[in-house]
């Protein structure tokens, strides 16, 4: 999906006007950047005091930014994930009425699939049981259907999950190559229950690329092929 609605500011009165629309849609405007500013907010700047950085995503073929480690664990296991066609950090702005105001909101990924589309909102288990936060999400979630979007709300103890994350992390580290007709072979004869004890550069690839599927949950899981 190309992003080609940027992302305007609009003046104080037309956003009051629209409270008056609430009562139908509390969704005043759903608006993403151009394909040549990437993302909605800039996440790396050197005035921030907490960490950021940049993710090479192998998926997306560029440098994903993020904000905090729950951001970065997100994008490993998306980019690992097959059935994810692509991902999007800080994709989009979001204006909408609640409690009579108008408010703004930036989720942190837009995830794509061949049949959906996800906006998550990442947060720790502490801040996601805030009663504004489930307020929030409850009204998007809800709101943003006819949008063709499902909100989520994703908790950071999940994405940090171990092994998932190892696991994530050897498959990205050893699957960046295209994989060969030679490997291929290898992962056939690896295929009946020896699970993940041969070397991850014969099959990581085509993990990633979806032909083999890996549980990234379990230490020894066996491969399957689809």
């Amino acid at each position: 999906m190309l992003y080609r609605l940027c992302c305007q500011d609009r003046s104080s009165q037309e956003l009051t006007d629209s409270v008056s629309l609430s009562q139908i849609n509390p969704i005043n405007r759903v608006t993403f950047p151009t394909a040549e500013q990437v993302r909605c907010w800039r996440v790396v700047t050197r005035s921030r005091a907490r960490p950021t950085g940049k993710y090479p995503s192998w998926k997306m073929g560029r440098m994903i930014q993020w904000e905090s480690l729950n951001e970065l664990h997100a994008f490993r296991l998306l980019d690992c994930d097959p059935q994810v066609t692509a991902f999007h950090e800080q994709p989009c702005e979001i204006v909408f009425v609640q409690n009579g105001e108008v408010r703004r909101h930036y989720p942190d990924v837009c995830v794509e699939t061949r049949d959906s589309k996800e906006l998550w909102e990442i947060k720790p288990e502490s801040e996601a049981s805030r009663a504004e936060i489930v307020a929030r999400t409850t009204l998007l979630s809800n709101a943003l259907r006819q949008y063709g979007f499902t909100y989520r709300l994703v908790l950071a103890h999940d994405l940090a999950r171990q092994p998932r994350q190892h696991n994530a992390n050897i498959l990205l580290r050893h699957g960046r190559r295209a994989p060969t007709e030679g490997n291929f072979g290898l992962v056939l004869s690896g295929c009946s229950g020896l699970g993940v004890r041969r070397s991850f550069s014969s099959y990581s690839g085509f993990v990633l690329s979806g032909d083999f599927s890996l549980h990234l949950h379990r230490r020894d899981q066996p491969l399957i092929r689809l």
